[in-house]
């Protein structure tokens, strides 16, 4: 049997190295190959540049349509393959002129910003998404300060953040059937801060546990302010989008934010 299988082993030996070389020879090939790629890749990446990734257009009317273009450039030695620009509200409009940009070539990105029913310091954001390895997503902030108060309304008189498409996408659609956090998140976080503290609107901290405040409050959010047209009436009966309940969550909402700002 011991030399049966010395046998075995010595027929079998010339046949199981050589297909061992093989499959060392084909794996060190691999290996090489996945090399040379990556030193390719390395050697062949896009790498996007803007001219700026802020800019303020100072001092704005309320109404206006105002426009900026940034100035893009390939400044890598790969294809750059730029997929979407996302604006943070409707009013903010991106569009490129080309998307595919080979090392050196540059491009323009053209915004508008509709000023209507802003008010004080307002920054719009954009997120440019590219086959950029190293920077995937740039975020370019637009900065302005807008003065006159929101006079821009629509015929009816009601607000524009209510009738025109591009507002009512950011301001209507995206509370539709919401109530309490929700609702608050959809339609008024970005006016009036993550917490209600503030932002380019007012703070709606208060003390709702008060009857004159809180029917005040209740007014406001159902009819609109008496004061100014940046906060129109969100109530049915103001041609708003909101159902009474909804209001009502909201108000509860609110309070209870208040409360726990209290407690702190």
């Amino acid at each position: 049997m011991m030399l049966k299988q010395s046998n075995f082993q010595r027929n079998n030996c010339g046949r199981i190295i050589p297909q061992i070389q093989y499959v060392f020879a084909f794996a060190c090939t691999l290996v090489l190959l996945a090399l040379s790629t990556a030193a390719a890749d390395q050697g062949g990446q896009p790498n996007i540049q803007f001219d700026s990734q802020v800019f303020d257009f100072g001092t704005v009317d309320e109404g206006a349509r105002i426009n900026h273009t940034f100035k893009v450039v390939n400044k890598g030695s790969g294809t750059l393959k730029i997929v979407e620009a996302y604006a943070s509200c409707g009013c903010t409009t991106p569009k490129f002129a080309k998307k595919i940009l080979e090392p050196g070539e540059g491009t323009d990105l053209f915004v508008t910003i509709d000023t209507s029913m802003k008010q004080n310091g307002v920054t719009k954001t954009l997120n440019v998404s590219s086959n950029d390895p190293k920077r995937p997503i740039v975020e370019l902030a637009l900065k302005m300060f807008v003065r006159n108060q929101h006079k821009g309304l629509t015929e009816g008189a009601k607000a524009k953040i209510l009738t025109d498409e591009n507002c009512t996408s950011c301001h209507v659609a995206r509370g539709v059937g919401a109530f309490g956090i929700n609702l608050y998140n959809a339609d008024c976080a970005m006016c009036h801060g993550p917490k209600a503290e503030g932002a380019s609107g007012p703070t709606l901290i208060g003390p709702y546990e008060n009857a004159v405040f809180y029917n005040h409050m209740k007014s406001v959010l159902t009819t609109g302010s008496k004061n100014t047209n940046a906060m129109p009436g969100f109530g049915g009966e103001a041609g708003g989008p909101l159902a009474q309940k909804q209001i009502d969550s909201l108000l509860t909402y609110l309070k209870d934010l208040s409360d726990k700002r209290k407690k702190k």
